[in-house]
């Protein structure tokens, strides 16, 4: 199956699955990046509200 043909696929699923692929292509993506996820853990912990961003 060609890249092509997995886009064609993809963009003919539902919204709530499409979702599902990104989710874990988002995944896969940072599954090896030990760095990612201390980054994010980090992030997490930051209480400063000066860096929070507003829901607007």
């Amino acid at each position: 199956m060609s890249v092509q043909e997995i886009k064609e696929q993809l963009a003919a699923l539902p919204r709530t699955e499409q979702d599902e692929v990104i989710a874990y292509l988002f995944h896969l993506r940072h599954a090896d990046d030990a760095s990612y996820e201390s980054n994010i853990t980090r992030r997490l912990a930051n209480r400063e509200p000066s860096h929070w961003l507003s829901p607007d």
